[in-house]
């Protein structure tokens, strides 16, 4: 009897044993499922700094599919256009202080923080909204440009890509300050470029050209490029807003590229898009990409502006 108790009693042991291993084998591959399964996040960048005619157009359309959303631009131009900046930001948009003059490389400390502080006071002047993000030309930044910011209270830093069309966040040891490295064309027609329509337009590429790379960046990260450059898929499309929001057929691109890939990535705020750090790393192992291929005999649009097509239905 005694035997027999205890041969009932192992076996209930290795009952119990098996269900508990096929628990926990079953949660392991939901998640795994789950996170191969998981949508890239994605989050637009704009820049304008000619007119809002394409600006108004393109974000128009952004909120319709309740798209968010990042605008590059200047503060000469946002007094100039202010209320028309302040219709961009109920749409979800959030500005970024721009330096145009030339890119935040190399450029002294007393001289990035005199103009990121005229950057950021000539914008909120028209906003009354704080500026939380910064960048400049080819959105370059270096170290400068990040004690700065952090000195300074802003909240993220913009950087020219170093991870291919994956968007990158780095938090660096000891500040506060994030910085927001961009997605890049890889492909060595366009290289060095970030993922914008200006990159493609400018050195004779098509709008087709643009759509094939922004779907291939949405295609989940291979082994290899969540080990290179980190596991949290990004990504961030650029529109320079008068080629995506003025030419017809850039525009239908991405009005095209929205629609069809709405079930394939989800768009998110600033906040949401910097909140998982891919790399926490010292200063002196933060990459910093100084390519920017725009020289004149570079820039040799297929279709020159005046004589390609014009969306009819632009909002002004």
């Amino acid at each position: 009897m005694k035997k027999k108790n205890i041969i009932i009693l192992l076996i209930s042991f290795l009952i119990l044993v098996f269900f508990f291993v096929a628990y926990v084998s079953q949660k392991e591959n939901n998640q795994k499922e789950t996170k191969e399964n998981q949508k890239p996040k994605g989050i637009m960048i704009l820049i304008e700094f000619k007119n809002t005619i394409g600006l108004n157009n393109f974000t128009s359309e952004m909120e319709k599919r309740d798209i968010k959303g990042l605008l590059m631009v200047t503060p000469e131009f946002v007094q100039e256009n202010c209320n028309d900046i302040k219709e961009v930001i109920e749409r979800g948009i959030e500005i970024v202080g721009t330096n145009v003059e030339e890119p935040f490389w190399d450029i002294s400390y007393e001289d990035q923080k005199e103009r990121i502080i005229k950057i950021t006071e000539g914008i909120e002047s028209c906003t009354g909204v704080p500026v939380r993000i910064i960048s400049s030309c080819y959105m370059a930044s270096d170290m400068t440009t990040l004690k700065v910011a952090d000195e300074l209270g802003i909240s993220y830093i913009m950087a020219r890509g170093t991870t291919d069309t994956k968007a990158t966040v780095y938090q660096v040891e000891d500040y506060n300050t994030k910085i927001l490295s961009v997605s890049n064309i890889p492909i060595a027609t366009f290289k060095y470029g970030s993922l914008c329509d200006y990159s493609f337009f400018e050195r004779g590429g098509t709008p087709s050209d643009m759509r094939a790379e922004l779907d291939r960046a949405l295609e989940p990260l291979t082994d290899k490029e969540k080990e290179r450059y980190g596991a949290n898929h990004k990504v961030t499309p650029v529109s320079h807003t008068w080629i995506g929001g003025q030419l017809k057929p850039w525009n239908d691109m991405w009005l095209d590229f929205w629609d069809d890939s709405k079930n394939n990535i989800e768009w998110v705020s600033l906040d949401d898009f910097m909140i998982d750090s891919d790399w926490i790393l010292p200063s002196w192992q933060i990459p910093i990409n100084k390519n920017a291929p725009y020289t004149p005999e570079k820039i040799r649009p297929l279709i020159p502006f005046e004589k390609e097509e014009k969306v009819q239905n632009v909002c002004r």
